[in-house]
């Protein structure tokens, strides 16, 4: 027996513990952070796809929308399209067919209703597919990236359910970055009578065509059947093998019962989706129309499984929906490319190197299927099991899917990219242009506030380091903070520089050398590290080179600061911290020295000058012009530098009693619990009875004339990011208010849970919500000297460093605390373990955790902590 028989024979046994009875929904093997339904269900869309691959996304009703797996963001595009002429057009959709003894057999699309914002348009209801029977209701439980939806009729004598998900493997980008959508049917009998069941796909092949430009040429289905695999493989033999759009698609599964059609019959009107109707409502069971003429631009791929299904039975039905695209360009946008910056040169994706074409991911994704799902689950169940607070794994479990979307792209060599945020095929009604990506060049000020790539995928956060220091620094230390590619033409063609975006990476390549350990990697980029921070007093920030800045301050707000201000400050003097141990590890003891003096006259400085007893001010030099700054308005991420700082394990870069004074005021004075009543200037993320927290607030008056522009939004990535911080410094009811309001805001009704927008939808500084958790736990690692901390709390909390995970069990024990520490998908070596703030054991001997092992060991209280 082959290892795909066996395993989807162990999936039966899984799905039948799971559907025990007619009232279990979903498999209990699963995780499950949220569940959606009714009118909750509107908006919920999550991406399936894997790390720079692309996604299609899971309605909420079961129906696959935003097919965005070419190479550009496409949010809201279906390939639906005409078949014939004249018709209306066919999209993708799974359906269902079931028939009992002595009875006709029925056919239903495994969707729930049509919303009713579809019900009409220029042509009756604006919803593909929408002559289809349908269920009455569904339910989405969700813990990213896996899915469920329950589909429901009260006359469908079967339970019906749908798991969807795409691997997710915690520190493995490769097997994390697999371009498939897995779809596995669950069916269980609930009737007293045997039933026959058959699940059908259909699957456009629209290669050449992704939302924003091209059309299908030539396109051929070719039905393929091997060892534990059949389906059809998508192909174009019209469409230019250059183009943006060219490349490969399929739909497989590894059931044996299967019937297909590489095409439909070539009827006019509505004639053709009736012979489809009439021939699978017959028996479950396809009939090939071969087109040989390319008469529909668009072939239908269409597979069909039949099972049948005693009393009380239950069983599976999988699909995969596999792809290949791999001539992506430079920064394209869908609409233009960025000009000087990135051109029409094809830059490619890493993805595609791993694989021939897309038949190839789905031999290879079936042929491992089984250990990849049970690696993702039990990543993701580690973390949902432990005790976080629901909102913190949330946010950064759901926010996590940021990173496998259109928003980021790996090119050719493995090196990663980002644009700020993805784009939509409608554009918005408020003005701005199309774009299929806003933001290139993986933007430093607006990646700096991210927190999850490190904790989860910590090779690739090294790699984003590489790019910034080997590629994007120029000779004298200014970083090009927008990389152009391809790296080798353009990398720093943007010659800008920004204050906040320079200053984060010096503490991100800090942070990513202690998860890491890689000396040798810091030994290779220290001299363009050296010359980053040391551009701070040689180039136009720090003039006086007193360790504060005071120049022209390029910054996330789309401004220019002039003169002292906190934002720019605790950045800077995170960066200082940051080079000067990096400095002592490298041997470079003057540079180390020198790095010490000015974080400690510019900390002293800060405090002493711009703290105004509730927080930090903008101290705006005279003669200077106020247009477009902040003032002495409270900021919502004036300490966004310290955060990251306690991300990286840095300790406080500024006076403690200040920061937790200031987040307080934070709290205090930018908190809207009703934006209702809020005057808004700008971009609007919060509206009627929603809460959050300002960009900026003026309690003590001097609101400029003209202040930065986004003093009246709110934006996710600065809340999170504030949020995680009062965490950190114990405010931790102020913090899960903030993480609560957002999480409210993206409920599944009023938007989608899995896409939190900005400049463009899934936006990069979202991934900020990883720290919740880390802030949270206390968690800090150091690969450099082997150390791991937590917070003292008794509790199991889980622990991830980029490269292995595991939990950490803590007991009260009388005047010590019993600590069981488990590595779950990897060895780990500690020589020191401590509890924040109440003690700390360095062993006598290295203790080794293997993987999959736990040991236990006891920290007792330390007085003086």
């Amino acid at each position: 027996m082959s290892r795909l028989a066996l395993f989807w024979g162990a999936m039966l046994l899984v799905v039948a513990s799971a559907c025990q009875t007619s009232t279990t929904q979903w498999n209990t093997e699963w995780p499950v952070l949220k569940t959606y339904s009714g009118q909750y269900l509107d908006e919920v869309a999550m991406p399936l796809g894997g790390i720079g691959t692309g996604t299609v996304s899971l309605g909420g009703r079961g129906d696959l929308r935003d097919w965005e797996i070419m190479n550009r963001g496409a949010l809201g595009f279906l390939p639906a399209f005409k078949l014939v002429l004249p018709t209306i057009a066919n999209g993708p959709f799974f359906a269902l067919y079931y028939k009992q003894q002595d009875r006709e057999g029925k056919v239903r699309v495994l969707e729930g209703p049509v919303q009713v914002k579809e019900y009409y348009g220029d042509w009756g209801a604006d919803a593909v597919n929408s002559g289809f029977p349908r269920f009455e209701e569904t339910s989405f439980a969700a813990a990213y990236p896996l899915a469920q939806v329950d589909f429901r009729h009260q006359d469908v004598p079967m339970q019906v359910r749908l798991e969807a998900f795409n691997p997710l493997i915690m520190g493995d980008a490769d097997k994390s970055g697999i371009p498939v959508a897995v779809l596995r049917y669950v069916l269980t009998n609930t009737s007293d009578e045997a039933i026959e069941a058959a699940i059908c796909g259909m699957v456009p092949n629209y290669i050449g065509a992704d939302g924003w430009s091209g059309e299908p040429k030539g396109n051929v289905n070719e039905y393929r059947a091997g060892e534990g695999l059949a389906g059809i493989f998508m192909s174009s033999e019209g469409v230019d093998p250059e183009d943006v759009n060219w490349g490969t698609m399929a739909l497989t599964t590894p059931s044996e019962d299967v019937t297909y059609r590489t095409s439909w019959a070539q009827l006019g009107w509505n004639w053709t989706f009736r012979e489809f109707w009439d021939d699978f409502v017959a028996d479950g069971e396809l009939t090939d129309h071969p087109d040989t003429t390319h008469a529909i631009p668009t072939p239908p791929a269409t597979l069909a499984v039949k099972v049948g299904l005693e009393p009380n039975e239950s069983k599976v039905i999988t699909f995969m929906l596999t792809w290949h695209f791999p001539n992506r360009r430079a920064w394209d946008h869908g609409v233009h490319h960025a000009g000087a910056f990135g051109g029409t040169e094809i830059v490619g994706n890493y993805y595609t190197t791993l694989y021939q074409d897309a038949w190839d991911v789905a031999e290879q994704t079936a042929a491992e299927l089984a250990g990849l799902e049970r690696e993702t689950v039990r990543f993701v169940g580690t973390l949902t099991e432990s005790d976080v607070p629901e909102v913190l794994k949330e946010a950064g479990l759901f926010n996590l899917n940021n990173l496998r979307s259109q928003t980021v792209f790996r090119t050719a060599d493995g090196f990663p990219f980002g644009f700020e945020g993805t784009g939509s095929i409608n554009g918005t009604k408020i003005g701005a242009s199309k774009s299929s990506g806003w933001g290139f060049g993986t933007c430093f000020h607006v990646w700096n506030y991210e927190s999850t790539v490190p904790f989860v995928f910590g090779d690739l956060a090294t790699k984003f380091r590489e790019v910034e220091f080997m590629h994007a620094t120029n000779e004298d230390g200014g970083m090009s903070h927008r990389v152009g590619l391809p790296l080798d033409m353009r990398a720093k063609s943007f010659q800008r520089w920004a204050a906040d975006g320079q200053m984060g990476t010096l503490i991100k390549m800090y942070r990513e050398w202690q998860l890491s350990g890689d000396d040798e990697k810091l030994i290779e980029m220290w001299p363009n590290i050296k010359k980053a921070m040391s551009f701070a007093w040689t180039g136009i920030w720090d003039q006086d080179k007193d360790g504060v800045m005071e120049g022209s301050q390029h910054n996330t707000m789309d401004i220019n600061y002039q003169g002292p201000n906190p934002q720019m400050a605790a950045w800077y003097l995170g960066a200082l911290r940051a080079s000067e141990e990096m400095a002592r590890h490298v041997g470079d003891i003057a540079f180390a020295e020198e790095c010490r003096d000015l974080y400690e006259r510019g900390r002293a400085w800060i405090d002493a000058n711009i703290f105004n007893g509730e927080y930090y001010e903008h101290h705006i030099p005279e003669g200077t012009s106020k247009v477009a700054q902040l003032g002495k308005g409270c900021l919502v991420d004036q300490l966004v530098g310290q955060y990251l700082a306690h991300t990286a394990g840095l300790g406080y870069v500024l006076d403690p009693d200040n920061v937790q004074t200031t987040l307080r005021s934070i709290m205090k004075y930018n908190w809207i619990d009703n934006f209702n009543e809020h005057f808004n200037t700008f971009r609007s993320f919060g509206l009627g009875d929603e809460a959050g927290l300002l960009m900026a607030s003026y309690p003590r008056g001097d609101l400029l004339d003209f202040p930065f522009p986004y003093y009246t939004e709110i934006m996710t990535g600065f809340e999170y990011s504030t949020a995680a911080h009062m965490i950190y410094e114990g405010q931790v009811d102020a913090g899960l208010k903030v993480f609560q309001a957002i999480r409210d805001r993206y409920d599944g009704h009023k938007r989608n849970p899995f896409n939190e927008g900005e400049y463009g939808h899934r936006y990069a500084r979202a991934m900020a919500a990883w720290a919740g958790i880390l802030a949270y736990t206390g968690f800090r690692y150091s690969a450099v000297d082997n150390s791991m901390a937590f917070n003292p709390e008794e509790g199991k909390y889980f622990w991830s460093n980029g490269y292995q995970y595991g939990s950490a069990t803590i007991t009260n024990q009388d005047n010590r605390k019993s600590l069981t520490l488990s590595a779950l998908n990897g060895d780990l070596t500690l020589d020191r373990f401590i509890l924040n703030g109440y003690g700390q054991i360095d062993f006598e001997e290295p203790r080794h955790v293997e993987a999959g092992q736990a040991i236990t060991f006891e920290v007792e209280e330390t007085a003086s902590l």
